[in-house]
């Protein structure tokens, strides 16, 4: 961009300050702090512009043309900071580093940080139930590792897989960014992601990306010699992902990351691996409609205080334990406060007043921590102390534990009470922040300015006293600052110490000697004051910082006595059962609800339903029913049931055995696949593809409607041979809903294979649907009445019933049939038509039984019907 003058010719100093700095980060826009405000020039200010809804000027000219400017408030700046990373801008913050006043010309500044999607922690770039992901992807050869942290709460992962996987776990973690390295030759991976239209990504310089480096400078990070401690070493991928992302936090955070305390392997034995799809399709943190959390499991069952128990739970949500031991260690601490209803609210309640003491210590660990959130972590942990007195009465091992590992806090607690004032302010910088008694040189300076208040306040009475003029005032402006004014009717008592410092139209302003000597002082020492205060919070940060392991500690604890609370609460309120886990393949859910569901109808109108999937028989059930009649709520209403019970949650159902789950897959639906140009027959096929290949014999499958994206034998021969290969191959357990009727067959030829229905009861030419899954299966699939109760017009309801008839006659081959439908457009006795809906109406009329009252309703109705059609 070019510079501006007032003048219109010469760039001035400012600008070319400006422009030195904006020719590093060309692609970035830049917040250029001037005094109250951040300033945007030129094709920055163009574009932040309509992003931030603020108003678009000028400031001076260059060659004959107005420069473009745009600003915001610093004090306001994160709100306008987080629209435009949300936009997927990159915004570099260059401040002033000296005091304006001290200036000799231009104010120096520096860039102290670049905020990118996934390293900016300001207010408002994401929820606070939801992680902020800065994404490291390192592909090699047909695999890949990838690396990922979160910078508010110090969580910093890796893993390695395959392409297929890797790309799986990216749309599962959705991170607000993706660091890759920039070559020549775009990977297909990184092609594949660039599709998906949700993941930022950010081209990388490819060395950051080497795996000597990447060691190196993570050991050095860690403080170690070596990275076998936290059983990462052999992940040459990751590790590289890794390190990339190190480089990249400490070009654009530039803080402190201490609270980054551990790398950690992403991979586990120990929970569920649930792929995108099945995420998606069961609605377990977002809705399909909206896309939001309104209407999801995570919205529908969460109870907690707290918004680390709040992440804790979606994160749990998304991955299930698969393992006995944890499933029931948390199982045992739900249903210990099931039963104990008081103490679980008052825990609630208490933890209701809980900091969010993770990301409070993600922010000690960068030095962002104003005075006031610095007072929230004493007070935090001040409230974990009193929440685990009162938690000494449970006795399961999922507080016994807690309770005697509990990191003790008391003196850093004392620390933080001797250090600050009791209502601290939210900036450092601007004094009024420790307590007497913290430094003798602070205490000695805030001595000296109130003795000098103290001169100046008493000095009115003094001087009028002394000059016998009454009406003489002692004042302050910020432009003159103290000073004595005299009315002119008093002039002449004013006495020969008396220096003029102001006239006014009716009054004189004076000092003295004195007097100046008292304000420089209160001035000189507000000056070491504010700068003093900021040094000594620095190292009060500094301090606390070395308690950092406690206080994440303590902040993991609370969350899951918040959480575990919040289960117990839910379980009482809702009338949940405690399902009994077991190793074996058995699936008994009786009287199951749809957890989400329920709570949108009235209460108790929700139709609860059984599912059995036995150990050794019936273990893939062939669901068929009319559509609209609840198959798909069905089928998701037991992959949640599964999920609740294996995060130890308690569950919607009178009664549940469940035995243990390693995997839940769904195929239900195809919309997201539909935008990428992908058809819906193809993205069935592929996500079968993927159940089939991926299922084990512990799994549950649920399967909605496979082979509809094709012709009926082609679908039916699909759909068939998914359930045999499931069937004979996989064995998992499996609720395989299907509109092929053809499929009841199945169950007289294979073991293991039965039929369930969902119940429908006929009333005059209507249907009811029943929502109740009864034994057997259903040999019509009650399209067109299905159609009528969507509101398809009766004509063609009509002609539907009598196209369905002549379909079903088998005497026609598919091409005589479509020549025949065709016809009877205008011929419609070549096939033998059934009668009209007029005449069938006619035929019913008993003559010598109709009364002419009845005669008139009976024209009235077939007017109805004439209209209709």
């Amino acid at each position: 961009m070019k510079s501006s003058s007032s003048s219109g010719g010469s760039i001035t100093p400012l600008m070319r300050q400006y422009n030195k700095i904006k020719a590093q980060y060309p692609d970035k826009i830049l917040f250029f702090r001037m005094g109250d405000f951040y300033e945007m020039f030129g094709d920055d200010a163009v574009k932040a512009a309509p992003i931030l809804n603020i108003a678009l000027t000028s400031r001076g000219h260059i060659n004959g043309e107005k420069i473009p400017l745009a600003g915001v408030p610093h004090h306001s700046a994160d709100k306008y900071l987080a629209r435009l990373l949300e936009a997927g801008e990159k915004v570099v913050i260059v401040e002033q580093t000296e005091d304006p006043r001290q200036a000799k010309g231009v104010v120096k500044r520096e860039v102290v940080e670049i905020l990118t999607p996934g390293t900016a922690t300001i207010e408002g770039v994401v929820d606070e139930t939801d992680h902020l992901y800065l994404l490291s992807l390192y592909p090699n050869g047909s695999d890949a590792g990838l690396a990922y942290v979160d910078l508010l709460s110090g969580r910093f992962l890796l893993e390695e897989g395959r392409y297929e996987n890797i790309f799986e776990k990216i749309r599962v973690l959705s991170p607000q960014e993706v660091i890759y390295p920039q070559v020549g030759e775009e990977d297909d991976l990184i092609a594949k992601l660039r599709k998906d239209s949700s993941v930022r990504l950010t081209g990388y310089e490819e060395w950051n990306f080497e795996y000597k480096t990447a060691v190196r400078e993570l050991c050095e990070f860690f403080d170690v010699s070596t990275l076998d401690g936290f059983g990462v070493a052999d992940k040459k991928l990751g590790l590289t992902a890794a390190g990339a992302i190190y480089r990249y936090l400490r070009e654009n955070n530039r803080t402190r990351l201490d609270h980054i305390r551990r790398l950690t392997e992403a991979q586990s034995d120990d929970y569920m691996t649930l792929d995108y799809n099945t995420i998606r399709n069961l609605e377990l943190v977002r809705n399909l409609s909206e896309n939001s959390e309104r209407d999801s499991l995570f919205h529908a069952v969460n109870r907690t205080s707290t918004a680390g128990g709040a992440r804790r739970l979606k994160e749990n949500i998304l991955r299930p334990y698969k393992k006995l031991g944890p499933i029931l260690h948390r199982q045992q601490g739900v249903k210990e406060l099931y039963h104990a209803r008081d103490l679980a609210l008052d825990l609630s309640l208490m933890l209701k007043r809980l900091p969010d003491l993770e990301r409070l210590a993600g922010r000690l660990g960068m030095r962002k921590i104003n005075p006031r959130q610095l007072a929230s972590i004493k007070d935090g942990l001040s409230i974990g102390t009193e929440i685990l007195a009162r938690m000494k009465e449970l006795r399961t091992e999922v507080f016994s534990n807690i309770v005697s590992t509990y990191p003790a806090s008391d003196d850093l607690i004392r620390l933080i009470v001797e250090a600050l004032v009791d209502e601290p302010p939210l900036t450092a910088n601007k004094g009024s922040i420790l307590r007497r008694g913290f430094s003798e040189e602070l205490d000695g300076l805030k001595d000296s300015i109130r003795d000098a208040r103290d001169y100046i306040a008493s000095l009115q009475k003094t001087e009028r006293e002394r000059t016998g003029i009454t009406s003489l005032k002692v004042g302050f402006n910020k432009v003159f600052g103290y000073y004595i004014e005299v009315t002119r009717t008093h002039q002449d008592k004013v006495p020969s110490d008396y220096i003029r410092k102001q006239t006014l139209v009716n009054a004189e302003r004076f000092i003295t000697q004195k007097l100046k000597e008292k304000e420089e002082l209160i001035l000189a020492a507000e000056e070491k004051i504010f700068s003093l205060e900021e040094r000594l919070y620095n190292e009060l940060t500094d301090r606390v910082a070395e308690w950092m392991g406690n206080i994440l500690m303590a902040a993991d604890y609370l969350s899951e006595i918040d959480l575990v609370a919040s289960l117990s609460n839910l379980a009482a309120e809702k009338m949940y059962c405690c399902p009994e886990l077991k190793e074996d393949g058995a699936l008994e859910i009786i009287e199951g609800r749809h957890p989400v569901i329920e709570d949108l109808l009235p209460p108790g109108s929700f139709i609860a339903n059984d599912v059995n999937l036995a150990v050794d028989d019936d273990r893939i059930m062939v669901l068929t029913g009319p559509n609209m009649s609840g198959k798909s709520t069905y089928l998701r209403q037991n992959g949640l049931i599964v999920i609740l019970a294996q995060i130890g949650s308690f569950v919607p159902a009178e009664s549940a055995v469940i035995g243990l789950v390693d995997r839940v897959f769904t195929r239900v639906g195809a919309i997201d696949n539909l935008a990428r140009g992908q058809s819906t027959f193809l993205v069935e096929m592929i996500e079968s593809s993927n159940i089939l290949h991926n299922a084990t014999e512990r799994s549950l499958i649920l399967l909605d409607e496979v082979g509809r994206g094709t012709s009926t034998f082609d679908g039916l021969s699909i759909a068939w041979s998914v359930v045999e290969y499931i069937n004979e191959n996989i064995r998992a357990r499996t609720i395989f809903a299907t509109h092929y009727h053809e499929l009841t067959g199945m169950a007289d030829i294979y073991e293991r294979i039965f039929n369930c229905q969902v119940a429908v009861k006929r009333w005059e030419d209507q249907i009811i649907f029943l929502h109740k899954i009864i034994p057997g299966g259903c040999d019509d699939s009650y399209g067109i009445e299905v159609a009528r109760l969507a509101g398809i017009p009766r004509k063609a309801i009509t002609r539907s019933k009598e196209l369905l008839k002549l379909l079903e006659s088998g005497k026609f081959s598919q091409s005589q049939l479509a020549k025949g439908i065709h016809k009877t457009i205008n011929q419609r006795s070549l096939f033998d038509i059934t009668p009209s809906p007029v005449e069938e109406e006619l035929k019913k009329i008993d003559l010598n039984n109709t009364t002419p009252i009845d005669a008139l309703r009976i024209l009235n109705k077939l007017k109805e019907i004439l209209g209709d059609e």
